[in-house]
């Protein structure tokens, strides 16, 4: 078998498999809860993860990822891949779209509450669409809390990194742990 023909099979059998989660997601699906985050590669390449969490008719929490990649990180444009995404698998319902505190997200949310509004899909008329994420908030409280003494945590892990970095010299802190008796 050539590459070329097991492709066309990898791609055919996508197309079903595709074709078949958009059935059950349009039998099981009455909103969904979006997750999404991007990052850019080592080789300066965006990308986007997006995830549409909700519960099947049987009460399952059910996933369906989306990944791609992305021309840039404003927020028109992660919208418009939402956009794009979301109509792609058929889902038009959305009920929370959590992100960070970014501006861009300002925007893309703006954008995709207009979207998602024209579709007539959004409960209480978006209100409630766009959740700031509380990995990233607590995030920020910690980041501000440590400010101060951020210097003491850079020498803290740069000793760990030390220690750790050898053998001998793990071994040896240990044997000092132990002579002095400390947890």
């Amino acid at each position: 078998m050539s590459r070329t023909t097991l492709a066309c099979d990898i791609y055919k059998l996508w197309d079903s498999e595709r074709e078949k989660l958009k059935e059950f997601i349009s039998q099981n699906c009455q909103r969904v809860c979006l997750t999404t985050d991007t990052w850019t590669s080592s080789q300066n390449l965006s990308y986007m993860c997006l995830t549409a969490h909700f519960i099947d008719n049987n009460w399952k929490l059910q996933k369906v990822l989306n990944f791609c990649q992305v021309t840039s990180h404003t927020g028109k444009t992660m919208a418009k891949k939402v956009e794009h995404c979301l109509s792609k698998w058929g889902l038009n319902r959305v009920l929370t779209l959590p992100v960070d505190n970014a501006s861009s997200n300002d925007v893309g949310i703006q954008y995709l509450k207009k979207r998602l509004m024209s579709w007539n899909s959004l409960v209480m008329k978006g209100d409630y669409i766009h959740m700031r994420c509380c990995a990233h908030i607590l995030n920020l409280i910690m980041k501000e809390g440590f400010k101060d003494n951020i210097d003491a945590i850079l020498r803290i892990r740069g000793a760990v990194k030390y220690v750790r970095s050898s053998h001998s010299r793990l071994s040896k802190f240990k044997t000092c742990v132990e002579k002095q008796n400390i947890e």
